[in-house]
C-alpha cells in the first residue's frame, strides 16, 4: 500500500481526538433524492455504471437499507422545475417516492444530494452562467433555490454536494490521455477544481448556516486513489470512456464507495471478494482502498467543520536581505583606442513611450524565460515514491519540515524516495534560442539526476553539464539523496545557466537579455502575475518572497528583483499589494521601493487585482470581510466598500513612506470596465465612513482610475461561436471542392484543406469585431469611464487590455474554433484592430495603455502574449510596436529621456574598448586585454579572459570597494554614493578624473 504515513497519523488524530462535534451513530437506513447527471448515473445497459447501484451494494453488505429516487439534468433546470421528476430506477434498489400520488415533502427523504456540472469551474460559483441567462442565475443561486424549495415543503434533510470528477477535455489533449496528461488531470482535480467546490460549499454554509450541508469529495478522493495507491496502475481506458468523462463500472464502484462512506458515516464492508466485472487491482487492494477512503472522508469532514481560512505559508525566519545592484541588455560592441577622457554612448530606446505591459506569470511552463538562472523559474519540489511520480505535493514536503528557509531540501521526507523540480516545460520547438548547452552548479553532498529532455549529460562534483532542445516535455532536477552523512551539508544553491550567458551570471546579472529586448521600451511594467496576486497567501513581511528563495516560482518575485528590473529598463513599476498583506508588509514594501527605485521613476501601486471578480479568492475574502465587519447584506456592494477601505489604508501607508516625494508615486483604483456604478462603493465606502467622522472617501487619496480594454468576447460566446464555425464550414467546403478539382484525395486533400481552412474566415471575423465589441468599447464604454475619472480628478489608465478572442466555457474545447482563434489573434488584420483600439483609447480620453501580456504561449485558453515565445515575430506585435514608436505619451511632458535604457556590450577576441551609456549597462570583455568604461549609475563589468581594466567615473577618493563573493563568487562592488558598479574578472581600475593612473583592483579590498 502506498499511503503517506504522516497523513494517515494526522487523519487518525483528526478522526479520534479533535472532532468539534459529537459523533453521531451511523444511520441504518438512508432515503435520498439525487439531483444528478451522468457522473452519478451514466445510462448504459448495466446499472454498474451508476453510483446508487453501488451504494446499495455496500449498504446491503453492512445490513443497512438504501432507498433512492433521482433526476437527470443541470442545476439551472432543477431550480426552475420544482417539484423534481423522479425518473431513475435501479435493479434491486428501492424507490422512496410515489410522485404521481404524493407531494415531495411527504416522501420522507432524509438526504438530498445535489450535483453541479463538471465544466463550469472556470469561474466562481457565484458568477452568473454565461450565455442565455435572463435571471442572472449562478451555480450558487440555483443551489440555494433548490435548497429553499426542498425546505419549504417541510422537509429537513441533510444536503450533500456531490463533487463529480472534472471534464477531461481541456486538461488532457486527447483521449485516452497520456500518462503526463493524466497526472495533470488528477492534479487539477485536487487543486483548482476542488477549490471551486470548497468555495461553493463555504458560500452555501454562510448563506444557510442553520442547515446541514456536506461536501462529498468524490473527485478529490478518486484522484488520490489513482495517484497514491496501486490503482495508479489501472489504465485510463479502464476508468474512463471519453473526455466528458463518462466512466466504466470501475469508476462508479469507487465513486459509490466514497458516496456510501459519506451518506452512511460508516466504514466500507470488508469483502472477501468483489464482483468479477471489476478490475482485479480493485479487489487485490480493497483493504487499502477502504482505509484511504475512511481517512479522506474523516479529514474532509473535520476540515469542513470549521470556517475555511487561507492556509498560511510556513513561518520563515528573518534572513539577511540581499542588496541587488541592477542591470542588463543587448547591442553591438564599440571598439575604440584607449581614451584620455570618457565619451558616453547615447542611451537607447523610446524617449517618452506611451504603452505599458503586464508581465506573464513565473512558471516552469511559461515561455517568457525572463531570468538568466533557469532555476528561478522552476516548479516547487514534488516527491516521488517508487513508480509514483508526484506522490507528495510541495505543501506536504513543507509540512514535514524538509526544507530550509530558502526552500532547499535538507532531507528526503518520509513517504518519498526522491524530490524533483522541473523547468523548461513544453517549450515551443520554434523557441530555438533555448537550444543550447547548460551548466548546473550546486553546493552540498548527495545525488542529483537530470531527467527529461536532456542529452550529453556530464556529471562532476558540484557541476553538471547537459544539452537541451526545445519541444514537448520538460527538464527535471531529481534529488535521489541529499546530505547522506547527516552533517548538514545538503544540496543547495542550485543554479542553471545557459553556456553563452555564464559571464552574465558571474557578474550578477539577473535578467535574460533575449527577453529584456521585448520589454525594454515599455513605459511601465505591471507585476500582478509576477507577485502571484490572484489568491495570494501573503500576509506578514517575514514570509514575503526572498531574493535567495530557491525558485521565484514558489512565492513570486521578490521586491528586490522587481525594482531591479524597473531600474534596468527604466520603466515605471506597477505593484499589486496582496489582499491579506498586513500594514507592516505594505510599509516595508513601500520603504524598499522608495529607497532603491531609480528616483527618476514613478511607482504605481494598486490594492490586489480585480476584487470585483469572484473568480479570484480575493473577492471572496473581501465579501467575507465586509460581512464580518458590517453584517451580511449591509449593502449590495459591501465587498467593494471593504476593498475601498483597505485600498485607502494602503494609500495612506504608501503616502507616509514617500512623504514629500509624492511625485514619485501614483496610487491606482481599478474596477470592472462595463459595470458602471460599481466604482461608487470603491470610491466612497459609505459603510466605512459611517464608522468614524474622520474617515475620508477612499477616492480622495488616489491619482488614477484604471479599467480594462478587452475586445472580442462576442466571438467566443452566445451565438458568436456558431457564426465562426459557419464561416469555417464554408471555407472547408470551398477548399475541399478546389482540392478535388485538382485531383487530390485522402491525405493530400486533407492537408490541402487544413492549409486553407482559417484564412477565408479572417475577414468576416475582423469585420464582426470592428463593428461589435471593439466599437462598443471605444465609442461607448471607455468614454463613459473616462467621464467618471474626470469627474473625480483622476488620470484614466488601462490596467489590462487587448484581444479577448477565445472560446468561453465549453467552446474552448472545440478544436476548429480554438485553432482559428489562435490563428486570428496573430494576423495583420488583428494588428490593425490593435491600432484602432489604441487610437480609440486615446480619443476617449485615456492615457497609459497596459498590454496584457509580454510573452505567453497561445492555447485554447487564450492568446494573451504579444509574443508566443521570445523570438516570435508576428503581425500583431509588429503593428503594436509601430504605433508605440510613432506615438509618444500625449498626456505628460517633462519626463522625456527618463525611459531611455542601457544595453549589453560584448567584446571580441582582441583588445577591445567597451563604453556604456548613461543608463545601466552590462559590459562583457572578450579574450583580449580590454578596457571597460562605465558611465551609468550601476553598470556591470566582466573582463573575461586577459588582463582587463575598468574605467570608473569620478575620483579614486569617491569609492569604497566590497568583496561580494557571498552573493556571486568573484564579485567586487565599487560604491560611490548613489552609484554602484559590479566588477568580475577585472584586474585593474582607473578613474575618469585621472585616467592615466591605474591600480590593481585587489589592493582595494
Amino acid at each position: 500500500m502506498i499511503l503517506n504515513l504522516s497523513r494517515f497519523l494526522l487523519a487518525i488524530t483528526v478522526w479520534s481526538c479533535v472532532m468539534i462535534a459529537p459523533v453521531l451513530a451511523a444511520p441504518d437506513r438512508v432515503k435520498a433524492f439525487i439531483y444528478g447527471n451522468s457522473l452519478v448515473h451514466h445510462l448504459t445497459d448495466s446499472d454498474e455504471t451508476t453510483v446508487p447501484y453501488w451504494v446499495d451494494f455496500f449498504a446491503d453488505a453492512n445490513g443497512q437499507s438504501f432507498a433512492i429516487d433521482g433526476q437527470w439534468g443541470f442545476l439551472r433546470n432543477f431550480a426552475t422545475d420544482f417539484p423534481p421528476i423522479a425518473n431513475w430506477s435501479f435493479r434491486g434498489v428501492q424507490s422512496v417516492w410515489d410522485s404521481d400520488n404524493q407531494p415531495f415533502g411527504r416522501a420522507g427523504f432524509d438526504h438530498v444530494m445535489i450535483t453541479p456540472a463538471n465544466f463550469i469551474q472556470y469561474q466562481g460559483p457565484d458568477l452568473p452562467y454565461e450565455g442565455d441567462n435572463p435571471e442572472n442565475a449562478s451555480p450558487l443561486s440555483a443551489t440555494l433555490q433548490i435548497i429553499d424549495q426542498v425546505t419549504a415543503t417541510g422537509s429537513a434533510p441533510k444536503f450533500l454536494l456531490y463533487e463529480g470528477w472534472p471534464e477531461m477535455a481541456g486538461v488532457a489533449r486527447r483521449f485516452p490521455p497520456s500518462a503526463r496528461d493524466l497526472r495533470r488531470y488528477h492534479k487539477f482535480t485536487q487543486t483548482q477544481y476542488h477549490d471551486w467546490f470548497v468555495n461553493y460549499h463555504e458560500s452555501l454554509l454562510k448563506a444557510r448556516p442553520d442547515l446541514k450541508i456536506q461536501l462529498v469529495p468524490v473527485a478529490t478522493v478518486l484522484a488520490k486513489l489513482f495517484k497514491d495507491t496501486e490503482l495508479s496502475k489501472i489504465s485510463a481506458e479502464d476508468l474512463y470512456q471519453d473526455e466528458a468523462p463518462h466512466g466504466t463500472a470501475n469508476l462508479y464502484f469507487l465513486a459509490g464507495a466514497i458516496t456510501y462512506a459519506a451518506l452512511f458515516d460508516s466504514e466500507l464492508p470488508n469483502f472477501a471478494e468483489l464482483p468479477e466485472s471489476l478490475h482485479p487491482l480493485i479487489a487485490a487492494n480493497w483493504q487499502d482502498i477502504r482505509a484511504l477512503i475512511s481517512i479522506e472522508i474523516a479529514v474532509n469532514q473535520q476540515a469542513l467543520a470549521a470556517p475555511l481560512k487561507a492556509e498560511p505559508l510556513p513561518e520563515v525566519p528573518q534572513s539577511e536581505d540581499v542588496e541587488v545592484p541592477v542591470q542588463v541588455t543587448a547591442a553591438p560592441k564599440i571598439t575604440k583606442p584607449i581614451p584620455t577622457r570618457v565619451e558616453r554612448a547615447p542611451a537607447l530606446g523610446l524617449s517618452n513611450p506611451s504603452l505599458a505591459m503586464g508581465l506573464n506569470g513565473i512558471a516552469d511552463w511559461s515561455t517568457q524565460q525572463p531570468f538568466i538562472d533557469y532555476m528561478k523559474s522552476a516548479r516547487p519540489w514534488v516527491g516521488h515514491k517508487g513508480e509514483q511520480w508526484g506522490s507528495m505535493l510541495f505543501k506536504e514536503i513543507v509540512a514535514q519540515g524538509a526544507l530550509d528557509d530558502q526552500g532547499w531540501p535538507k532531507f528526503i521526507p518520509d513517504g518519498a524516495d526522491a524530490l524533483e523540480t522541473l523547468f523548461l516545460t513544453n517549450q515551443p520547438e520554434a523557441a530555438t534560442a533555448l537550444n543550447a548547452r547548460y551548466r548546473l552548479t550546486y553546493e552540498g553532498s548527495g545525488k542529483i539526476i537530470m531527467t527529461g529532455r536532456v542529452r550529453r549529460t556530464k556529471y562532476s562534483d558540484g557541476e553538471i553539464w547537459f544539452d537541451y532542445t526545445s519541444g514537448e516535455g520538460l527538464v527535471g532536477i531529481r534529488l535521489n539523496s541529499t546530505d547522506p552523512e547527516n552533517t548538514g551539508d545538503y544540496i543547495r544553491n542550485i543554479h542553471v545557466v545557459r553556456e553563452d550567458q555564464i559571464e552574465l551570471a558571474e557578474v550578477g546579472a539577473i535578467f535574460n537579455p533575449d527577453w529584456i529586448k521585448r520589454v525594454a521600451d515599455a513605459r511601465s511594467v505591471r507585476f500582478m502575475d509576477w507577485m502571484f496576486t490572484n489568491g495570494s497567501p501573503a500576509t506578514d513581511w517575514n514570509s514575503r518572497p526572498r531574493y535567495d528563495d530557491f525558485t521565484w516560482g514558489w512565492r513570486g518575485a521578490p521586491v528586490e528583483v522587481m525594482v531591479a528590473l524597473a531600474n534596468e529598463i527604466s520603466a515605471d513599476p506597477w505593484f499589486n499589494m496582496p489582499h491579506m498583506a498586513t500594514d507592516d508588509y505594505m510599509a516595508e514594501f513601500a520603504a524598499f521601493v522608495r529607497d532603491y527605485l531609480d528616483p527618476e521613476l514613478v511607482a504605481y501601486v494598486e490594492f490586489s487585482n480585480e476584487i470585483w471578480n469572484f473568480t479570484f479568492l480575493q473577492a471572496v475574502w473581501a465579501r467575507v470581510g465586509a460581512d464580518e465587519r458590517w453584517g451580511k447584506n449591509a449593502a449590495d456592494d459591501s465587498w467593494m466598500q471593504y476593498t475601498g477601505m483597505r485600498a485607502a489604508q494602503m494609500a495612506d501607508i504608501w503616502d507616509a513612506a514617500f512623504g514629500d516625494q509624492s511625485e514619485r508615486l501614483v496610487k491606482v483604483l481599478a474596477t470592472h470596465t462595463d459595470w458602471v456604478g460599481l466604482e461608487q462603493g470603491l470610491f466612497y465606502a459609505p459603510l466605512w465612513l459611517a464608522e468614524d467622522p474622520t474617515n475620508r472617501p477612499p477616492v480622495e487619496r488616489f491619482d488614477a482610475y484604471a479599467v480594462t480594454g478587452y475586445f472580442g468576447f462576442d466571438l467566443g460566446y452566445e451565438d458568436g461561436p456558431e457564426k465562426v464555425l459557419g464561416w469555417l464550414e464554408d471555407a472547408r467546403a470551398n477548399a475541399t471542392a478546389e482540392g478535388q478539382e485538382l485531383g487530390y484525395s485522402r491525405v493530400r486533400l486533407r492537408l490541402y484543406v487544413e492549409e486553407r481552412l482559417f484564412e477565408p474566415a479572417v475577414a468576416p471575423a475582423i469585420a464582426a469585431l470592428r463593428s461589435g465589441s471593439l466599437k462598443e468599447l471605444t465609442e461607448s464604454i471607455l468614454p463613459l469611464q473616462t467621464n467618471i475619472a474626470n469627474e473625480h480628478g483622476l488620470k484614466m489608465i488601462m490596467y489590462e487590455g487587448g484581444t479577448h478572442v477565445v472560446g468561453i466555457g465549453e467552446w474552448s474545447l472545440n478544436e476548429d474554433l480554438s485553432g482559428f482563434f489562435q490563428h486570428l489573434n496573430y494576423t495583420a488584420e488583428m494588428g490593425e484592430l490593435y491600432q484602432e483600439l489604441l487610437s480609440g483609447w486615446r480619443k476617449a480620453g485615456g492615457t497609459m495603455f497596459n498590454l496584457f501580456v509580454d510573452v505567453a504561449s497561445s492555447s485554447e485558453h487564450g492568446s494573451w502574449g504579444m509574443r508566443r515565445f521570445i523570438e516570435d515575430e508576428n503581425p500583431r506585435a509588429t503593428a503594436v510596436e509601430a504605433y508605440h514608436a510613432e506615438t509618444p505619451a500625449w498626456w505628460e511632458a517633462g519626463r522625456e529621456g527618463t525611459f531611455d535604457h542601457g544595453d549589453l556590450f560584448i567584446g571580441g577576441e582582441g583588445a577591445d574598448r567597451l563604453e556604456g551609456t548613461s543608463k545601466p549597462d552590462i559590459l562583457i570583455g572578450g579574450l583580449g586585454d580590454d578596457i571597460l568604461v562605465a558611465n551609468g549609475r550601476s553598470d556591470r563589468l566582466h573582463g573575461g579572459k586577459g588582463r582587463d581594466l575598468a574605467m570608473l567615473p569620478g575620483s579614486i577618493t569617491d569609492y569604497t570597494f566590497f568583496d561580494a563573493t557571498e552573493t556571486v563568487k568573484g564579485l567586487v562592488i565599487a560604491s560611490a554614493g548613489a552609484k554602484s558598479f559590479t566588477l568580475a574578472a577585472i584586474e585593474e581600475v582607473a578613474f575618469s578624473d585621472a585616467p592615466d593612473a591605474t591600480f590593481a583592483l585587489a589592493d582595494f579590498y
